[in-house]
């Protein structure tokens, strides 16, 4: 039995916190008290995860530094302008051509690339570095045919030399390479190699003073599986109330990489492990733990596939009337998936991953415990979802804004619910994991999460530290 206190509480608690399971610890704790069955308000309070419901409050010094204005390079959100599909694919494979054969052509080593049509009027003996769009790759007995696309026609080029034959098994579909071709006696364009777009090895920028972004994507809110109080626990450290003050206090931004909800009818049976099944709702809980966040933290939130958006990419920011709480925060701010944002001084490319699924799927030696390794293979391809008609839908837009322009000094993704951390050529590459426990259609694929671990990136130097805010307790690691 309630008492009415108690049962109004009961009522204000969040969807993610499991009330049967707090009702259960109530009455195994009152068993030892005697016969005493009636739940009180001070009961249920002292079994919830601290500031569940009441704003924590920092306890952080005024005298720290504020964050800088995150300066948002590119957003798709107003660039977006879907047209007719056949009109629209059309425009959007041909940009992205154009685009990745810009970038080709201004390496030293790329001088002289050709099309297919001048590759067609090869003489025996003749070689020539042909781009195109990769359109399919065949497997034929003992060697590999690639079929190249560009606004000329088609050619098709045997790989028979074994590294050559490797290097194209690796090449994501639809993307743009640069194969240097030999015609022989017999007419047919042998690969000599295979080069991808690919991105500089370069110094990358860093911040002029020790700042430091966090990184995370993946929340759930509104999931039954949403790790609330591992959120809560980073909430207090957020507020300096669990130590760990040189770092904390040098924090300046959170970028959030989708996802931040666990939306409606996102996979099959998601409505049984929903704590709350209405988008707004879930958006409003999730404003009520990011307004816990100090305010001279900015907070830059883009969407995934679980947001309240159109599934194609490019996603627009959550619009206002989905997510009025969270627009309400004066340190928050949305952008769309992906986007470009400069913090102080340091460009991110800020991206949910929803390609990822396709990369690892057909890529071989990619798995989902190493995601920085298909993230690398993006940057190489210079596209975040270069392969169509698999499970990333892309959106029949004229300009194509996947293409990988300019090269960002940190790639952040999500999606794929592992944590890992890597660099390549200046680049540093985090999936930031995510808060979420494993569901039933994670086991169902395999997938296993490595959930509330945090990365932290020093913009000074972009070397990464990590935070765990799981079960076992705050963890320094």
């Amino acid at each position: 039995m309630f008492d009415s206190k108690a049962f109004d509480l009961i009522n204000r608690l969040p969807p993610e916190l499991d009330q049967t399971e707090l009702v259960k610890r109530i009455l195994e704790r009152k068993r030892g008290a005697g016969n005493d069955r009636l739940i009180t308000e001070e009961d249920v309070r002292s079994l919830l995860p601290k500031g569940i419901l009441e704003p924590i409050g920092t306890i952080l010094p005024e005298t720290h530094e504020p964050a800088g204005e995150p300066e948002v390079i590119f957003d798709p959100t107003q660039a977006i302008s879907p047209t007719d599909a056949s009109e629209g694919y059309k425009g959007l494979f041909r940009d992205r051509y154009q685009r990745l054969l810009a970038i080709v052509r201004s390496r030293p080593d790329m001088r002289g690339v050709t099309g297919t049509g001048e590759a067609r009027n090869l003489k025996q003996g003749q070689r020539a570095k042909v781009a195109g769009l990769l359109s399919s790759r065949i497997n034929r007995r003992g060697s590999m045919e690639l079929v190249l696309d560009d606004p000329a026609g088609t050619l098709r080029v045997v790989c028979q030399d074994d590294v050559v034959v490797k290097a194209a098994l690796e090449l994501p579909l639809d993307c743009l390479v640069v194969v240097d071709v030999l015609r022989s006696k017999a007419g047919q364009a042998y690969a000599n190699s295979i080069t991808m777009p690919d991105i500089a090895d370069r110094r990358p920028t860093v911040a002029s003073h020790e700042s430091f972004v966090v990184l995370l994507s993946d929340l759930h809110v509104g999931s039954k599986m949403f790790l609330v109080e591992d959120f809560q626990r980073f909430i207090l450290w957020l507020n300096g109330r669990l130590g760990d003050e040189t770092l904390v206090n040098k924090i300046r931004y959170i970028v959030v990489a989708g996802d931040l909800v666990d939306g409606v009818g996102v996979y099959p049976g998601q409505e049984l492990q929903l704590g709350d099944k209405e988008p707004k709702h879930q958006y409003h809980a999730s404003a009520q733990l990011l307004e816990q966040i100090p305010k001279h933290i900015q907070v830059i939130v883009s969407p995934g596939n679980h947001d309240a958006v159109r599934q194609a990419l490019p996603q627009p920011a959550v619009s206002v009337d989905l997510a009025e709480s969270l627009y309400g925060l004066e340190n928050v701010r949305w952008v769309g998936n992906p986007a470009y944002v400069r913090l102080d001084g340091v460009m991110f490319l800020v991206y949910h991953g929803r390609s990822l699924d396709d990369v690892i799927a057909t890529t071989p030696n990619l798995s989902y415990r190493r995601p920085t390794d298909a993230m690398r293979l993006l940057l190489r391809s210079r596209h975040l979802a270069p392969t169509y008609g698999k499970r990333t839908a892309l959106a029949p837009e004229l300009r194509d804004m996947l293409v990988v322009d300019p090269v960002p000094e940190v790639f952040h993704c999500g999606h794929v619910h592992t944590i890992d951390v890597s660099s390549y050529r200046g680049t540093l590459l985090i999936n930031s994991g995510t808060w979420q426990a494993q569901t039933n259609f994670q086991a169902n694929m395999g997938l296993e999460p490595t959930p509330s671990i945090v990365p932290i990136v020093n913009l000074s130097t972009l070397e990464v530290v990590r935070r765990n805010f799981g079960a076992e307790g705050f963890v320094n690691s």
